[in-house]
């Protein structure tokens, strides 16, 4: 597969790092390596600013994580409910809780199929995901005054 004049070699456990990490920077990605198989990326959204990615490079995996919100303070069950309802319409991402009830979308992509398009695609719908739930989940598990407009913080 031909990309801009790069051809892609076939990636494995290996290789996985340094071409992670080239197409990280190939899609301008605001990413800071946390190990040899691992980075951290921002994700720009624009109900809920920016979103830490977790990305790390697996066996024959990409896995990615991103914390998306504290556990709800009421209404849990509404709020599960409508990010399970919405794991059905989603292709890549999912919504995933942990023991504390905190809200995570995660995702995982092949080695075999990553490209710098594939990792865009992926961080891009990361961000539409957000901006289509969070503002829903968050008033419908928090005490949000009225009027409460969603954007992101102030730099």
């Amino acid at each position: 597969m031909r990309r801009g004049g790069y051809h892609r070699p076939q990636m494995d456990a290996a290789s996985a790092p340094s071409l992670i990490a080239h197409f990280l920077e190939e899609i301008g990605a605001e990413s800071d390596r946390r190990g040899e198989r691992a980075w951290t990326v921002g994700v720009p959204c624009q109900k809920r600013g920016s979103i830490g990615v977790q990305v790390l490079a697996r066996e024959r995996t990409l896995g990615l994580r991103a914390f998306v919100m504290r556990g709800p303070d009421r209404d849990h069950v509404k709020v599960y409910e409508r990010l399970l309802g919405k794991n059905l319409t989603t292709r890549d991402w999912r919504f995933a809780i942990d023991a504390d009830g905190d809200v995570y979308a995660v995702a995982d992509a092949p080695l075999a199929c990553l490209d710098a398009d594939v990792l865009d695609g992926l961080l891009g719908s990361l961000s539409a995901l957000i901006d289509e739930t969070y503002e829903s989940i968050v008033r419908m598990g928090f005490d949000v005054p009225e009027g409460t407009d969603f954007r992101p913080p102030p730099r």
